[in-house]
């Protein structure tokens, strides 16, 4: 073999053996894969030792990560259920949520959700969930329901129950559902009241002799004397430490929530024939920006969530850093079961050809709630503040609090930032329409606050 053939087959060599080394999420399945969509809801991705919390909150999780795809910055679209929900199942961005008629808290009938596409393609379709904004049916705080479009079984029993009670009822469909499944599991740990059941035994919240309210693990009160002029009260580090203590600790407990679910999904010798999301909708602010609670900004303490995806058939184990959002998650899962969406319209961009090595950097997210709106690379995160015309810019990775804010007309960051929360402004109608996109925020926000979801 001539020295310029043996250079050429060395080189197609090392290409091949290339290509073999990375992953392949679609490795080829006999039957279409179940898909399961864990969402829990008030996650912080911060406060799981997943992703280096110096807590062991999520042991098992982090288990069941080590066997899957860990994404390090991703990020909900809304730092509320409600519109962050309507968004992941429809990869769809939340001005289209807020702009809903009085009292609509649903999925509109223009937008498809993942439940409904999938039905068409053959799958029995589940949700459990214990929100009260996610419903099928009325609730105090959702009036009309609306979340049940595509689902041949919603059920919505364990309302605010534990998670132990919820998966006690995904459980009891998953025994009775045939295969192709899709299911939707929302669990309300840790969502306030930090209070888990009273069987677990504490591994972070000591003893306290503080406000009652505090020792029963409910933020309303502060949240109260923040927004509703309700009675002063003098809050010290302690008081909000151990709220944080009581919402670790429901991390902890729902961590065990998620090992008996996984287990029974072993014996039942479904989990290698699943494919698996583990998410949240929002985070939890402890007044690190003046804040209780969520619904109210969109730095990284309310909108940076956990996304963890088990393939089936795709060895686990990877973390992939760069900007991902939750609106990704509709056509990651279409894209893995080659299911056509260009008809779908969808927002959000499989995530696929980032397992795959085929994506290149430069990756965007964004969140929107009330006059915020946002722009992260997965490094630096600018911040529109819409009513008062001006901007912060955090770095992510030297202060993941977002404490210290860098923004400088000259910061070399801030025009690539500006520019890309530009133009999905102008890609989400808001551009031109931003007084009314920011007026159907706020008016939903008043709803839920006239329902008493939100203080």
């Amino acid at each position: 073999m001539k020295p310029a053939s043996i250079s050429i087959f060395i080189a197609v060599l090392i290409a091949l053996l290339s290509l073999s080394c990375r992953q392949q999420p679609r490795a080829p399945q006999p039957d279409p894969a179940n898909v399961i969509i864990v969402m829990v809801d008030t996650l912080r991705a911060d406060h799981m030792s997943t992703y280096g919390y110096e807590r062991k909150t999520t042991p098992f999780i982090s288990k069941f990560a080590s066997q899957a795809i860990v994404f390090e910055h991703a990020r909900s679209q809304a730092s509320c259920t409600f519109p962050s929900v309507n968004s992941l199942l429809t990869s769809r961005n939340p001005a289209i949520f807020t702009r809903q008629k009085k009292g609509q808290f649903g999925i509109p009938n223009d937008y498809p959700s993942i439940a409904e596409i999938l039905k068409r393609h053959g799958y029995h379709t589940i949700a459990v969930s214990a929100s009260p904004i996610v419903r099928a049916t009325p609730s105090k705080f959702n009036p009309v329901g609306g979340f049940d479009r595509g689902f041949d079984v919603f059920v919505e029993d364990p309302l605010w129950r534990p998670g132990g009670q919820v998966s006690r009822a995904v459980i009891s469909q998953l025994d009775a559902v045939e295969e192709p499944f899709f299911l939707y599991a929302h669990y309300m740990d840790p969502h306030g009241p930090y209070r888990p059941p009273e069987r677990y035994e504490k591994r972070f919240a000591g003893e306290y002799d503080g406000y009652q309210f505090i020792q029963r693990g409910s933020p309303v009160p502060i949240a109260k004397m923040l927004y509703d002029n309700g009675p002063h009260y003098e809050i010290a580090d302690r008081d909000i430490q151990h709220l944080v203590d009581l919402y670790d600790d429901e991390i902890r407990y729902f961590d065990g929530v998620f090992q008996r679910l996984i287990k029974h999904l072993e014996q039942r010798d479904l989990l290698d024939r699943t494919l698996i999301v583990f998410t949240a909708d929002h985070g939890e602010e402890f007044l690190e920006h003046g804040h209780i609670r969520h619904c109210r900004g969109v730095w990284d303490t309310v909108t940076r969530v956990p996304l963890i995806l088990r393939f089936p058939g795709v060895e686990g184990g990877h973390r992939i850093d760069g900007a991902v959002q939750n609106l990704d998650i509709v056509p990651t899962l279409l894209d893995y079961l080659s299911i056509e969406t260009e008809d779908l319209e969808l927002e959000g961009t499989s995530l696929l050809p980032l397992l795959e090595g085929r994506e290149p950097t430069g990756r965007y997210a964004f969140s929107d709630q009330r006059e915020y709106r946002s722009a992260d690379d997965g490094h630096f995160h600018l911040i529109l503040d819409a009513e008062d015309s001006t901007k912060t810019l955090f770095n992510l990775r030297s202060d993941p609090l977002e404490q210290h804010d860098l923004y400088s007309v000259d910061h070399p960051e801030v025009n690539r930032l500006s520019d890309a929360l530009n133009q999905w402004l102008q890609d989400t109608d808001q551009w031109d329409r931003f007084d009314e996109a920011l007026a159907a925020g706020k008016a939903k926000e008043e709803e839920l606050r006239a329902l008493g979801y939100l203080r």
